[in-house]
């Protein structure tokens, strides 16, 4: 029970407390160094940042990373003044695509615009990527940020964000431009929305979910991973449990096509390629098969494989109507292109434009 210096002490908490949290709030609407965020249902992105990391991390990476975004957000060039005649391509999607810990000169996108240039020097391309980033995610860049620009193509490299995940309604109560009145959780995150604070610690949450399923950036040497075999019996369990998401999956990559051919734009699908899988790396001689993802116990290659898979058959469904390149089929299984087991190495992200650019050079002469 509660003496009188107790509840005078609590007050005091609370009054320090909200102090804290005000100042926070002030703080974060003068300067927001997490700036990627949702307000009010659009999606905020920086622009005209140009930044050098110095890599103390990534041992395969380059100790010097160039970083910068232009005037509409995007890593990549500016979009030339005069457009007549141009052929502008966007790719969207989440740190695979982003690239982030890649000098702007080695992204994927930047080198699939260089060598598309050479069939056609009348191209722009630029990287609409966001790290973190699902299907959900592209769906608001493409409304914000990517089809007001009206470019003829738009390249999705989706799907390992999307594995088991099913958001759609705390996602819509962080995007909605209204107070939620579902139940007192669906309250309390819509009323963040109007906060910068709230803002940030939603977009701190997402990166969190990405942690926990292994999605961020690593470095590994296969050579140290061990051997975690996993019975059959947790094989089938994980690739049932699929079944949930993967309609919900297929809703979205759907709406992304029509928002896309509603526009008068070209969607063009990749399946999400990566180093999990049943194969030998030809780089270490390391068999793949078995190691052991995140140190989880129900987890190791072979099954994160198969369940990736559902989501890429997800995409390759849609080939009969729009075009889709199975980067995921195309793209060899060598530690020497990616430094963990989904993001590409400066080597792998060349692999990924030269098996691209080979894709779409006859595209881009129609």
């Amino acid at each position: 029970m509660f003496n009188r210096n107790s509840w005078k002490n609590f007050k005091a908490f609370l009054f320090g407390l909200g102090l804290a949290l005000l100042l926070c709030e002030i703080f974060l609407r003068i300067y927001n160094p997490f700036p990627f965020a949702l307000q009010k249902g659009k999606l905020i992105i920086p622009a005209n940042i140009k930044k050098t990391y110095h890599n103390k991390w990534i041992s395969r990476l380059d100790e010097e990373i160039h970083y910068s975004r232009n005037s509409l957000g995007f890593r990549g060039p500016e979009k030339p003044v005069n457009d007549s005649g141009l052929i502008s391509l966007l790719t969207v999607g989440g740190s695979t695509t982003a690239c982030t810990f890649l000098s702007d000169s080695s992204t994927w996108p930047f080198l699939l615009g260089e060598k598309l240039f050479a069939y056609n020097p009348e191209i722009w391309v630029n990287n609409a990527g966001i790290d973190g980033h699902s299907s959900f995610g592209h769906i608001l860049m493409l409304r914000d940020h990517v089809l007001p620009l009206k470019p003829n193509y738009v390249i999705f490299l989706m799907g390992i964000n999307d594995t088991e995940s099913n958001q759609s309604v705390e996602f819509d109560e962080m995007t909605e431009k209204k107070i939620s009145t579902r139940s007192f959780s669906s309250f309390i995150k819509s009323l963040l929305n109007f906060s910068e604070l709230g803002r940030t610690a939603f977009n701190f949450y997402h990166v969190t979910i990405a942690y926990k399923k292994g999605l961020f950036h690593q470095d590994i040497d296969v050579k140290k991973l061990v051997d975690h075999p996993l019975p059959d019996s947790i094989f089938i369990e994980r690739l049932k449990k699929q079944n949930e998401f993967l309609d919900g999956y297929k809703k979205r990559t759907d709406s992304i096509i029509t928002l896309c051919q509603a526009a008068g734009v070209k969607p063009i699908f990749l399946t999400q390629p990566s180093l999990f899988g049943d194969f030998v790396d030809s780089t270490t001689g390391v068999e793949m098969k078995d190691k052991w993802i995140n140190n989880k116990d129900a987890d190791n290659s072979l099954l994160q494989e198969k369940i990736l898979e559902l989501y890429n058959d997800v995409i390759r469904s849609d080939s009969a109507r729009i075009l889709v390149i199975d980067l995921a089929r195309k793209m060899p299984k060598n530690s020497e292109y990616y430094y963990d087991f989904i993001h590409f190495t400066n080597k792998g992200a060349e692999k990924v434009a030269d098996i691209l650019a080979s894709e779409l050079k006859g595209v881009i002469q129609d």
